[in-house]
């Protein structure tokens, strides 16, 4: 993937605004913190340093897809799209990064939500989603362990993007790729492995397995 110093300056200038901030917020704090907890606010201080971190770039990743959405197609690497993409993707995973010691199976869909994701309820996430902001998952769904739900691909010098959903009560089973564009319905099931090519629409009530992924019942 190219990277120009364009893309420096931009990542530097968000990451750099996102860390004072929170730095500002830790130091401001830090003398109650370090009155109830004497020596031991250290402790406290660094992990409040995380959290805020990674709430203040949930916040900036929706106010620059909000003065810069990235609908679904495909880019070259010089366009602007590319250039709003690759800053987003900086700050939205290094924002969840810093929020790794908040997230459990119990919070993982609502740090996905946080970043632009659309999550039902009693959503259990098991794998990673890429670019969560194109991705909707209905309410009971089941993102299997080491799976992927990816709003991009990058391939031949492009980037192409699409909205990726998951219908409620699906099943992505363990070590499953699903790739823009792909709608999975509802209470369909693929199977553990299974690879979803760009575009692909997974009837309701379907299991599909396989690399591409076909129907299989």
């Amino acid at each position: 993937m190219k990277t120009t110093y364009v893309d420096f300056l931009l990542c530097g200038c968000a990451i750099a605004l996102i860390f004072g901030v929170a730095g500002g917020v830790v130091w401001g704090l830090s003398p109650w913190s370090r009155a109830l907890l004497a020596e031991y606010h250290v402790i406290f201080d660094f992990f409040l340093l995380l959290l805020v971190y990674g709430l203040l770039s949930a916040i900036v990743v929706r106010a620059i897809l909000g003065l810069q959405p990235i609908p679904p197609g495909e880019y070259d690497c010089g366009s602007r799209v590319f250039v709003i993409w690759k800053l987003v993707t900086i700050v939205y995973r290094l924002g969840q990064g810093a929020l790794k010691p908040f997230t459990t199976v119990f919070t993982r869909p609502v740090v996905e939500a946080l970043f632009g994701a659309s999550v039902g309820a009693d959503v259990a996430i098991g794998g990673a989603i890429d670019d969560p902001y194109q991705v909707t998952i209905g309410d009971r769904a089941v993102i299997g362990h080491n799976s992927l739900v990816s709003g991009n691909v990058l391939y031949g010098g492009k980037l192409t993007v699409g909205h990726v959903t998951i219908g409620v009560g699906a099943t992505v089973g363990v070590n499953s790729v699903i790739l823009p564009g792909s709608e999975i319905g509802e209470n369909a099931v693929l199977m553990g492995g299974s690879y979803v090519m760009p575009g692909t629409k997974v009837p309701a009530g379907e299991t599909w397995r396989g690399n591409p992924a076909r129907k299989w019942m």
